[in-house]
């Protein structure tokens, strides 16, 4: 913790990407504490209040983080930096999509709020009976979570990582768009999360560690996607 402070604070990370420690350090730490105690201690409470797919804290997390998101995003291609850059233009555009299309997807595009029902033609094809796409394809579903864990696990571990040892990197034209040190910790506790799921499966028979920790997961991709949005647009503002 004490290295991670002090590259923060070394005069090679621009003021851009430094934000207050609770946001990306303390608090993600103090949910997974929450999230760990409470799925062991009061497993019932767990799965009506923290996990459930209608009411759960969880889900809830996974439909107001992105729409964070998207605001971000929606404000960030409004800066004039942008203009004569229509590859940024592009990036930001589809990181807006993105947040608009988990949270919509996560709420079943409101069916989880409003209660509606899913027309038979529809249940037919979702294999939930919802109102939404992911249910429906692996392409729509699993498909694009494994690219976007991927993509924290390269974006958000390794390149830091190596951006310690090779700040250049950070200096390219591509530079402004690299994921900042701060989304480390978050990166680390989502691939935590469900790595340690995995081995316990693999190991144990039914032995957790977080209770629905693909959920778990999912809350700190979707916090690692707003923390790079914040950074990036404040990049952009100071550019």
């Amino acid at each position: 913790m004490s290295q991670l402070s002090h590259a923060l604070n070394s005069a090679a990370v621009p003021a851009s990407d430094r934000l207050p420690a609770w946001s990306w350090l303390w608090l993600p730490l103090v949910v997974a504490v929450i999230l760990l105690v409470l799925g062991h201690a009061a497993p019932d409470f767990y799965a009506v209040w923290i996990g459930s797919e209608s009411r759960g804290i969880l889900e809830l997390s996974h439909v107001l983080l992105p729409l964070a998101g998207l605001v971000v995003a929606l404000r960030t291609v409004t800066l004039p930096v942008l203009r004569g850059q229509p590859w940024l233009y592009a990036w930001i555009g589809f990181a807006a999509l993105a947040c608009l299309y988990i949270a919509g997807e996560e709420a079943s595009w409101g069916q989880h709020y409003f209660g509606w029902v899913t027309p038979e033609s529809w249940q037919a094809l979702n294999d939930q009976g919802e109102t939404n796409l992911h249910n429906t394809s692996s392409w729509l579903d699993q498909k694009p979570r494994s690219l976007l864990e991927l993509g924290v696990i390269v974006g958000g571990i390794i390149v830091p990582i190596v951006a310690l040892w090779r700040p250049k990197i950070r200096q390219t034209w591509f530079g402004v768009v690299l994921p900042p040190l701060i989304c480390l910790p978050v990166a680390v506790l989502a691939e935590f999360a469900r790595m340690t799921e995995r081995l316990l499966k693999a190991l144990t028979d039914g032995a957790y560690l977080f209770n629905r920790a693909s959920e778990v997961q999912e809350l700190y991709f979707f916090y690692f996607i707003l923390l790079y949005l914040i950074v990036l647009r404040r990049r952009l503002k100071q550019a």
